[in-house]
């Protein structure tokens, strides 16, 4: 049966550990231990969390790979406020030849233009997820979250570079397959972005973009805030918008 592990942890050791087994959209069965001194700890609870739920109906709990939450299939792993009533699991679809014609596409095109680079990349685990404006690559563990997107209506990529209210730090112009683009981090480090123009030029309208912030790790209670993008992880989002201008975006201006 599923259920969700969440270990409290202070000054290196583990203090406390809670099980949540899952009964519906809005309820659970919660079984929480404090004051744990050793890992194996975790274990005792685990098996008295199964002992109490061997004795439930079947039908009242939900197998391993069971939709426990109100969102629809993937967007259950959509780090989000909402209850993603804006999100769907991507369906496949044909990316058109042309900047313009995929620029206009929408949502299910732009995750279709990162799909395979992500997968490539970043792993088989991110699977995409289409909402209003932007396509998300998301993974169970919540370690990482990726925004993507190729779009004719979210400004010219030197917006960014020019950035006159200073949101944004380390900005640097360099180019993918030979298209001008731009990157830049959050001031706090915690999110990195690369903004490419299709059209050869950072001053025209549209742009393809990739974004990539470390979430709250699920099974994790205190999860460091000040974390930050990784080296490696930036070097992979470089990867994948090299793959992406290089697949998509070759067509002679």
């Amino acid at each position: 049966m599923k259920g969700y592990q969440v270990e409290t942890r202070r000054e290196g050791g583990i203090s406390g550990c809670a099980i949540t087994v899952p009964v519906s959209f809005q309820r659970a069965i919660g079984f929480e231990i404090g004051s744990a001194s050793r890992g194996k700890d975790c274990g005792l609870l685990r098996d008295f969390a199964t002992a109490g739920v061997a004795k439930l109906p079947r039908d009242l709990v939900y197998p391993p790979d069971g939709q426990d939450n109100e969102r629809v299939g993937t967007c259950a792993n959509w780090v989000s406020n909402t209850k993603g009533e804006n999100c769907d699991p991507a369906v496949a679809a044909q990316v058109p030849t042309g900047a313009e014609l995929i620029l206009a596409a929408g949502p299910n095109v732009e995750c279709a233009v990162f799909r395979d680079a992500v997968k490539k990349t970043f792993g088989p685990e991110f699977e995409p997820i289409a909402t209003p404006g932007s396509c998300y690559f998301v993974e169970p563990r919540h370690r990482l979250q990726i925004e993507a997107g190729a779009t004719a209506n979210g400004g010219a990529p030197g917006k960014w570079h020019a950035d006159p209210n200073k949101t944004y730090k380390d900005h640097r112009q360099t180019s993918f397959s030979g298209n001008p683009g731009v990157t830049f981090r959050s001031t706090d480090d915690r999110e990195f972005s690369l903004y490419v123009s299709p059209f050869g030029n950072l001053g025209s309208r549209g742009h393809v973009r990739f974004r990539i912030a470390p979430e709250r790790e699920r099974g994790i209670d205190d999860w460091d805030r000040s974390r930050t993008v990784s080296a490696v992880d930036v070097a992979r989002a470089h990867a994948v918008m090299e793959l992406v201008m290089a697949t998509h975006f070759r067509v002679a201006r």
